[in-house]
């Protein structure tokens, strides 16, 4: 009872703004959408002088007659039911090695001697690319994680009577791929909270991940690039026997894709 109180002093306070004519309070309920979600698209309608609130499934106006026609359709056009959405999560990853060195080989004795120096290049390419998704009410929420549990040893030493007691043992790491998203529909237009996060075993047993977090909008049934990333590297070792060099790219690209299900 309490917040329905506020909410109602909320609407009323808006409401009796000073306008520029005395417009009479219309009350318009909902069907199937909250009034949060239409009263945004509605704003721009609204006539210099006029006024519009929300309180729970109710847009509340006031407008002139002709001004109040026009949102009427604006609010039937909106208010329809709620679609069950196809969210789909492109994510590719390129990463490209190239290095070269240059090594000798030799055995050095009198009257027999051997030198052999070697030397030599090479590159590869790996692609990785990873396409999943979801589906989601309008205005909802969705999860999707795919991966694995990488078990991690540990020790520790812990306080015990006459010294310290080696204790062993082992956690788990989620390691995966997946996006969390939350979507919204104007016509054909979708607005939609994206957290998409890509995880791999690199070399040595470490993980490497990307992540990304925003807000995009764009047309239904057409991909929307959400960002990419590029690293680069380079590494020189010399030794005894020669040196070697190297050089490591890796892009990452994420693509976003709504479909309504009719």
């Amino acid at each position: 009872m309490r917040r329905s109180a506020v909410c109602v002093l909320v609407a009323c306070a808006v409401l009796a703004q000073p306008a520029a004519a005395d417009y009479g309070l219309t009350i318009i309920p909902l069907r199937h959408r909250p009034a949060e979600q239409i009263v945004p698209s509605l704003r721009p309608t609204v006539e210099q002088g006029g006024a519009i609130s929300s309180m729970n499934d109710k847009i509340l106006l006031r407008v002139s007659p002709g001004n109040l026609a026009e949102l009427r359709a604006a609010i039937t056009a909106l208010d329809t039911p709620l679609r069950r959405l196809v969210v789909s999560v492109r994510q590719g990853e390129v990463r490209e090695a190239s290095g070269g060195g240059l090594g000798v080989d030799g055995r050095l004795a009198p009257g027999n001697s051997r030198v052999i120096i070697r030397g030599g290049a090479g590159s590869s390419e790996q692609r990785d690319d990873v396409s999943q998704q979801v589906q989601v009410v309008e205005g909802g929420r969705a999860l999707i994680q795919v991966g694995q549990s990488l078990p991690l040893m540990f020790r520790e030493w812990r306080a015990a009577p006459g010294g310290g007691v080696q204790v062993d043992s082992v956690r788990y790491m989620d390691v995966g791929t997946g996006f969390l998203a939350a979507p919204q529909v104007v016509g054909n237009q979708v607005t939609i909270e994206i957290s998409p996060s890509m995880e791999r075993i690199g070399e040595g047993g470490a993980v490497e991940s990307s992540r990304l977090a925003t807000t995009v909008s764009g047309a239904l049934g057409s991909w929307i690039p959400l960002g990419g990333s590029a690293v680069t590297g380079q590494t020189t070792r010399y030794g005894t026997g020669g040196y070697a060099q190297g050089a490591r790219r890796v892009d990452g690209q994420v693509w976003l894709r709504v479909d309504a299900l009719e």
